[in-house]
């Protein structure tokens, strides 16, 4: 029994120096993770300001550009980057669905960004324009506080969500994590080890 479970990890991670597909498989995940949820955090507040400008057509904008990439299944947003979008492009494949996974975070952010902007009392805003404080200074010591805190557990699993979202990527010729355990399993026959260890390294 434990012949054959050593045979069996064996051919898995050290036969040909497979292990190194996962290696390779978790730089992958790692920098399409971080990329696309730096950026989107950054795409998520421009979002937000939009969908709260004075101007009718930046909020219709703004909202109409997260609804079409929060509905938009992930694969499906990506082979339409890829293939359409990009298709003729010269641009690495790694950062044609780092764009795409950007606009897809940066919407979901937008919403959390929104939605806890909303819990912030307003009352307690003009209690602080009342004191004195400009809007700015309004922002900065009353809304933005409450805002951050608000956002802050959705904002998390937001990362976490975003990570779990690379795992399409395999489908486009991308070896991330989950591309790389079924590189090992088409040569092994056997998909139970490389995809125990993809599951623990997510």
């Amino acid at each position: 029994m434990l012949k054959l479970l050593w045979s069996k990890i064996y051919y898995t991670f050290i036969f040909d120096k497979r292990y190194l597909f996962f290696l390779d498989g978790r730089k992958v995940t790692l920098q399409l993770t971080f990329a696309s949820f730096l950026l989107g955090t950054l795409t998520g507040i421009l979002l937000c300001a939009a969908s709260r400008s004075r101007f009718k057509w930046l909020r219709k904008l703004a909202a109409f550009f997260v609804t079409i990439f929060t509905e938009i299944p992930t694969m499906m947003l990506l082979m339409i980057f890829v293939y359409i979008i990009f298709g003729r492009s010269a641009l690495p494949l790694l950062w044609i669905v780092a764009v795409g996974l950007t606009l897809k975070a940066g919407s979901y952010l937008s919403v959390i960004f929104n939605s806890s902007l909303e819990k912030v009392a307003e009352g307690e805003i003009e209690a602080a324009r009342t004191l004195g404080m400009s809007r700015l200074q309004a922002f900065r010591y009353v809304t933005l506080h409450q805002t951050v805190a608000a956002a802050l557990p959705l904002y998390k699993n937001q990362f976490i969500v975003t990570m779990q979202e690379t795992s399409v990527v395999g489908y486009l010729a991308l070896v991330d994590l989950t591309r790389a355990a079924s590189i090992v399993q088409i040569r092994t026959l056997d998909a139970f080890f490389g995809l125990i260890a993809v599951t623990l390294i997510y």
